[in-house]
């Protein structure tokens, strides 16, 4: 049988999401816990890779697995390192590949309006004002980009032909959560927009200096990144609904979107939950975008589509 699970994690100990020798991941960790629980385990795959210190809201695993009865879930949840939750479990389709069966990712950066605080370690704190409006024009044009060179990690798998669909920033009360949507990412690609637009919005770059680093595919103006510790992996799509999580992560809020999961957001019916599903209202589609994204036909054809964020 394949399995799929969706995790939540607090990243900041471990060396990222995908398994590697002599170190500490999430993935890593839920093998070995599987293994605790004489369960063999293969075509194991992550639906997007996440770097050292990057957390996740709703990041999901697919495996093949002779069975898992239901009472596995609340001990594997038991024997997992801390930092990691298991927020549900389904049975699904051999075909079903957590990384190609997704048709988007959501990424979601927030930025604390303060000093380092320690009641609020998993965010990029930051006292210096910032011209959001600024932010917002930049933002806007860069989902309308199609090359990514200049804010891409140099050599990252896959080339760096990407469409974003959605970029968005919000203002909030001590925070700036910016949320960026998209069909697939390269290596260090959230982190480095995040880093362009505050530099934006703190006045130190011009939008010109943007656009011109884009266009030319010129990497070196454009050098800052982001701090890990702020950015989440917040949905994984896996229906064309890209529009209604774009909404929705800022309709209900940072932490009230943190805590639930949506029908929507599951590919198949439940095995096991640790919590109970929320049926969310139909909300208007948006329609502000620099262009109108066409998921009918999502492009696939990269060699590697691996998020490593």
């Amino acid at each position: 049988m394949k399995w799929a699970l969706v995790l939540a994690y607090d990243g900041s100990p471990f060396h990222g999401s995908a398994p590697q020798p002599q170190v500490e991941t999430v993935v890593g960790s839920l093998l070995r816990a599987l293994s605790l629980l004489k369960i063999e385990v293969g075509d194991v795959a992550l639906a997007g890779r996440t770097d050292t210190g990057v957390h996740a809201r709703f990041q999901v695993v697919s495996f093949a697995a002779s069975d898992l009865a239901r009472e596995s879930f609340p001990r594997l949840q038991a024997i997992v390192p801390e930092g990691i939750f298991l927020r549900a479990g389904m049975s699904v389709p051999q075909e079903f590949h957590a990384r190609h069966s997704a048709l988007w990712r959501q990424y979601r950066y927030r930025i604390r309006r303060a000093t380092r605080d320690p009641l609020f370690p998993n965010a990029w704190p930051l006292v210096h004002e910032l011209d959001i409006s600024a932010m917002i024009e930049v933002a806007n044009w860069l989902a309308s980009v199609d090359e990514f060179d200049a804010l891409c990690k140099a050599n990252s798998a896959g080339g760096y032909r990407r469409r974003l669909l959605a970029i968005d920033i919000v203002d909030g009360e001590g925070f700036v959560d910016i949320s960026v949507v998209g069909v697939s990412f390269c290596h260090q690609m959230v982190r480095r927009i995040v880093g362009a637009l505050v530099q934006v919005g703190r006045g130190r770059w011009s939008a010109a200096r943007v656009v011109e680093a884009v266009v030319a595919r010129d990497r070196a103006p454009l050098c800052e990144l982001a701090p890990a510790r702020g950015l989440y992996l917040w949905r994984i799509g896996y229906q064309p609904i890209w529009e209604w999580a774009a909404k929705t992560v800022f309709d209900r809020g940072f932490d009230q979107d943190w805590v639930v999961i949506d029908r929507l957001e599951l590919p198949f019916p439940l095995e096991w939950s640790a919590e109970a599903p929320y049926d969310p209202q139909p909300v208007p589609a948006r329609t502000r975008y620099a262009r109108e994204p066409d998921l009918s036909e999502p492009d696939l054809s990269e060699p590697d589509l691996s998020e490593k964020e």
